[in-house]
């Protein structure tokens, strides 16, 4: 006991709870500090959460042995059986960072270090989920008349209205954007241009500037793409439009929308598109109209695939890991249309 004390560890461990929440205080700290993104903070709360149900939240962490973390796959597979193992491996990572960061601040024996076990990624798994022109378009064929059948009598009838046509808003400018959810829900009426330049075939254009601190890479960007006018139309029916307020504001307050929000309006949006179109894949998130946009760039062809890359921020290898099987159906096609006889 003497020489732990004398290293400087605690002798008493703490519990898996508070591990976590000290863990999830100096997170926030680096978020707030802008070394890391808001995003990263979301991610760590909800794959240490499933650390917690694993482990017992009252477990003093020095007596959980290292070894224990090779049932966490098994575990995980149990609790949702269509769970990838591209996540779980990501979870994984990010608990080995909080014990990583555990040991540096003494809270821990300095040999601790969670052991997994083998947990191996299909290559094919990390091929992103995407939309099809056609299940877009029913998105967008429902969400753009969805706000108009908010029902008469309910209470907050104009909140309701409201985050019905955000979320409209929010699809339409991920499709138009490429952007990442969380760089959309941070950003700010001040750092959007619109242009002048409407045609009778094309709506304003808009220059965004992407922060550093809101992207998952850390790295500002200024993009410009069509649908400009979504910008415009926000400002006719949101109470809070000054420069340093957020595009998706609160329908109350000069706030950024919470996630849970977004989310909650995507999932009745995507009940209603079932109920009209029994075929619609409802399994598809919002960050997978990131994935639509880049995909039909991917398969448009007509950009270079790096400067896909810059404008969504992110590197040409993430592009060709994650996307260019979606480019082997394409190619086959094209193939397939040459008349060649062997």
């Amino acid at each position: 006991a003497r020489t732990k004390q004398r290293s400087g560890e605690k002798l008493f461990s703490m519990t898996a709870k508070e591990l976590r929440s000290k863990y999830l205080e100096y997170i926030k700290a680096e978020v707030d500090s802008g070394q890391l993104s808001e995003g990263r903070l979301s991610n760590v709360k909800t794959f240490t959460k499933h650390y917690l149900k694993f482990v017992g939240e009252d477990s003093k962490i020095q007596n959980i042995s290292a070894e224990y973390f090779e049932g966490y796959r098994a575990f995980r597979q149990s609790e949702l059986a269509t769970i990838t193992m591209t996540v779980v491996q990501n979870e994984s990572i990010t608990v080995k960072q909080m014990y990583k960061w555990a040991v540096k601040k003494k809270l821990i024996s300095s040999t601790y270090v969670p052991d997994f076990g083998r947990i191996n990624v299909p290559k094919n798994e990390t091929r992103r989920e995407s939309f099809t022109v056609i299940n877009y378009d029913k998105l967008v064929n429902v969400a753009k008349k969805w706000w108009q059948r908010t029902p008469k009598g309910s209470a907050n009838r104009d909140e309701e209205i409201y985050y019905r046509r955000s979320i409209r808003d929010f699809i339409l400018l991920m499709a138009n954007f490429g952007f990442r959810t969380g760089e959309l829900l941070q950003l700010k009426f001040g750092n959007v241009k619109v242009h002048d330049d409407a045609t009778e075939h094309s709506s304003e254009s808009a220059t965004v500037k992407v922060l550093a601190e809101t992207s998952k890479v850390r790295k500002e960007r200024t993009v410009r793409s069509r649908r400009g006018d979504i910008f415009n139309r926000r400002k006719t029916y949101s109470r809070f439009f000054g420069e340093n307020s957020f595009v998706f504001s609160m329908y109350g307050e000069d706030k950024m929308m919470t996630t849970t929000l977004l989310y909650d309006y995507f999932t009745d949006l995507k009940k209603e598109v079932k109920k009209k179109f029994p075929d619609y894949d409802d399994s598809l998130s919002l960050y997978s109209l990131r994935h639509f946009w880049i995909t039909l760039q991917l398969i448009h062809g007509k950009v270079d695939i790096h400067k896909v890359a810059r404008f969504a921020g992110t590197s040409y290898t993430q592009i060709v890991n994650h996307y260019d099987g979606m480019k082997d159906a394409e190619v086959s096609n094209q193939l397939m249309a040459v008349k060649l006889r062997f």
